[in-house]
């Protein structure tokens, strides 16, 4: 690469309770997904950023994007950190707050002061080895994208609301690029890299498409799932062609791990055991433990497990903030 690269990350904690009061009052009006343990802060956001400093200290600029909030742990004083409220990317203003982070990735390109070419992280993905600025974009001009070996979904009337907006924004890249000649596959759960400019055409060509996705405060069953649209746009469209490379992650191997933290124990443990000996280069630990308490046997584990995980703390940690 010869120009900058950012990180982009988007955060909540759910446990605020101007956070807790919003969202009861506008879930209660509300049809689309509600599940309160989605907004639950585990810390993950502090150790996904101790990997980021360790693993890619070649990343610029580190944008935070969130609705107001910021961890009381961080320095936001330090220059490598750019705090962003949902209110300074938003169009249109009318449909914050959200709580829906469908309606938040269709702005992230509208960040002040964003590289071009940028790496987007969940707060619970983590980078588990050292990687360089060619492993997201191999060539000039040219990104990676990454996937899974799984088909996406293509019911829009079954499943989770991430599973039918992941099948409605396959009928939108139907009409706009025509059916695929093979099964599109699943993004993977891991850092995705993507073009600022190209985010742009996109929402110019899906003007209405994009709104409508912001208007949702709540996940729902007729969102655009970015990464997806974004993908395939990039595979299927003759104008982006030839501008990406696909990559697709083994499950559960040195390259990649996605975990998700249910209430199995004995399964949690062999996880952690499993990733503290693989050491994968993309982590994803994905809180499925609904409403649990945030003092339950297993989101305890997992906040030990991150620490032993990355214990070398980040140049933007305050130092009187210990991690618990």
């Amino acid at each position: 690469m010869t120009e900058d690269v950012d990180a982009v990350y988007t955060w909540v904690d759910g446990s605020d309770p101007a956070f807790q009061t919003e969202f009861s009052r506008h879930a209660a009006a509300s049809s689309g997904e509600r599940e309160a343990g989605r907004y639950r802060d585990n810390g993950e956001l502090r150790f996904s950023l101790r990997a980021l400093l360790r693993f890619a200290p070649w990343v610029r600029r580190i944008h935070i994007l969130t609705n107001g909030q910021a961890p009381s742990w961080l320095d936001r004083s330090h220059p490598r950190i750019h705090l962003v409220t949902h209110a300074e990317v938003f169009p249109q203003p009318e449909c914050l707050p959200t709580f829906n982070s469908n309606s938040i990735e269709m702005c992230l390109h509208r960040i002040p002061g964003l590289s071009r070419r940028f790496v987007y992280f969940n707060d619970d993905v983590f980078l588990g080895r050292s990687v360089q600025a060619g492993d997201f974009f191999p060539k000039e001009g040219r990104q990676m994208l990454f996937v899974q070996n799984m088909l996406l979904p293509g019911d829009r009337k079954r499943g989770s609301a991430h599973d039918r907006a992941c099948a409605y924004t396959q009928s939108v890249l139907d009409r706009l690029w025509g059916e695929p000649l093979t099964p599109r596959l699943l993004p993977a759960h891991a850092p995705q890299v993507y073009d600022r400019d190209v985010l742009f055409r996109l929402e110019s060509l899906l003007e209405d498409e994009f709104r409508r996705t912001r208007s949702h405060r709540f996940r729902s069953a007729d969102d655009l799932s970015l990464a997806v649209l974004y993908a395939y746009t990039l595979i299927e469209s003759a104008a982006e062609r030839d501008r990406y490379e696909l990559r697709e992650l083994p499950a559960g191997s040195r390259q990649y791990c996605f975990f998700l933290l249910e209430n199995k124990p004995l399964w949690t443990l062999r996880m952690y055991l499993d990733i503290l000996r693989k050491r994968p280069q993309f982590l994803c630990i994905n809180d499925d433990l609904g409403g649990v308490p945030a003092n339950h046997l297993l989101l305890r584990s997992l906040r030990a497990f991150l620490r032993l995980c990355f214990p070398w703390p980040a140049p933007m940690e305050r130092t009187t903030q210990a991690a618990d």
